[in-house]
């Protein structure tokens, strides 16, 4: 019966990597200009699947009957990486200066004990995450086989640099048109370049970074910081959960199903990587770099962008497009002179970063809804499982108003 499960086990893995590069690969054809512009520096999403998922699951199996580190010496091992991942940023930023030629060997010392690590820190916070996701129940179980049950998608991540995204979105109003993935590697002129031959058709174009990515594995930066990995794998994860549930896979219906998806897995993803962090805390160490004097912020960063984003809307629906662009960029000034740089802030900025709708960047309700519910829902695992079954804003508000009004029946 084992290899039968496993099987079973090694197909949905199967099917989940494939439904993860057909989600992100979804787009143009190849005739479409904007499609003709990017393909010479699109990101190989095969290349990297075929690299990374066979590899990571080798790594498991050998390690399968492992005793593994005590809690004190994974803890040790997570506040080394994590230094390391300082200590690497800081030496790059000091090679790009060609300040010390001392650099280049350091630099390489130290990416290579991270390397050493690296297997064994994503194996901890897979096991990490993975206890506190079964703890609030979501789990499922295979055909025939109801008694066992396990994470599905299981935990599985890879520390590395996540792709770069090319955002189109209309003039004329706010929407995601087109997310194309690109390598990480372009070079400043050719992102210059690229948005403005996408934007010279007409569309509001953005290259942007982005945090992490629901491939399988999924792709996350070398944060230098236990939460933000634990946040960013979570969120990634949900998303990869939630393939598998109806919202999920109506994710590319609409700009309100993935509003939906992607607010649902900011604020799951957070509250995940808090239950870990309550659990599993990681002490101070020796190894974490100390917190500097914080300069006070001279402005509120999220009031100002969820204003802007708010007046932006409603010169639009007037039809001033020239207007509001301008306001964007007399905006971005206005910020970048009080420490906070945004390299562009247009019509595409707001459709992608406006997909979170718990964020400032968005018009929508959807964020506000999602917080209550997840507040009168008797669990997270609740709540995650109560909003995977839905497929429009709609049927958040009728779940919001059956948690309310079951909030406010007696015991």
């Amino acid at each position: 019966m084992r290899w039968r499960i496993a099987a079973a086990v090694a197909l949905l893995l199967l099917v989940t990597a494939v439904a993860s590069a057909v989600v992100l690969l979804r787009g143009g054809g190849p005739s479409d200009p904007i499609s003709k512009a990017a393909a010479p520096f699109r990101y190989d999403l095969t290349g990297w699947e075929v690299r990374h998922l066979a590899n990571r699951w080798l790594y498991k199996i050998g390690h399968l009957f492992d005793d593994g580190p005590s809690l004190e010496e994974e803890n040790d091992m997570l506040q080394r990486y994590f230094a390391l991942a300082v200590d690497v940023a800081s030496l790059e930023k000091q090679l790009s200066g060609g300040e010390d030629e001392s650099v280049p060997s350091t630099l390489e010392e130290k990416r290579k004990e991270q390397e050493r690590l690296e297997n064994k820190v994503e194996a901890t916070l897979e096991k990490r995450l993975s206890r506190v996701v079964e703890d609030e129940g979501l789990t499922t179980s295979l055909p025939l086989f109801s008694q066992v049950r396990f994470v599905f998608p299981p935990l599985d991540f890879e520390f590395d640099q996540p792709p770069r995204v090319l955002v189109i979105s209309p003039r004329d109003h706010i929407s995601l048109d087109r997310a194309v993935l690109l390598r990480r590697d372009l070079t400043s002129e050719q992102v210059a370049a690229l948005e403005d031959e996408t934007a010279a058709s007409g569309v509001s174009s953005l290259v942007t970074n982005i945090s992490g990515i629901a491939t399988y594995p999924s792709t996350v930066p070398e944060y230098a910081s236990y939460e933000e990995a634990l946040e960013t794998v979570a969120h990634e994860w949900l998303h990869q959960y939630l393939f598998f549930h109806p919202l999920g896979s109506h994710y590319f219906d609409n700009d309100t199903l993935r509003t939906l998806n992607e607010t649902v897995a900011n604020i799951g993803g957070r509250q995940i990587a808090d239950l870990v962090q309550q659990r599993f805390p990681l002490p101070q160490s020796d190894f974490a770099a100390p917190d500097g004097p914080r300069e006070e912020p001279r402005i509120d960063f999220k009031a100002e962008m969820h204003e802007l984003r708010l007046e932006v809307d409603r010169l639009l629906s007037e039809r001033k497009v020239g207007e509001a662009e301008a306001l964007m960029e007399e905006k971005r000034k206005f910020l970048a002179e009080n420490g906070f740089y945004i390299r562009k802030i247009n019509q595409a900025y707001f459709a992608f970063n406006g997909l979170y709708g718990d964020t400032p960047a968005s018009s929508s309700l959807i964020g506000p809804k999602m917080v209550v519910l997840q507040r009168l829902s008797p669990s997270l695992g609740d709540f995650i499982r109560s909003v995977a079954g839905i497929t429009s804003e709609e049927e958040l508000d009728r779940l919001l108003a059956e948690r309310a009004i079951g909030s406010l029946t007696p015991p």
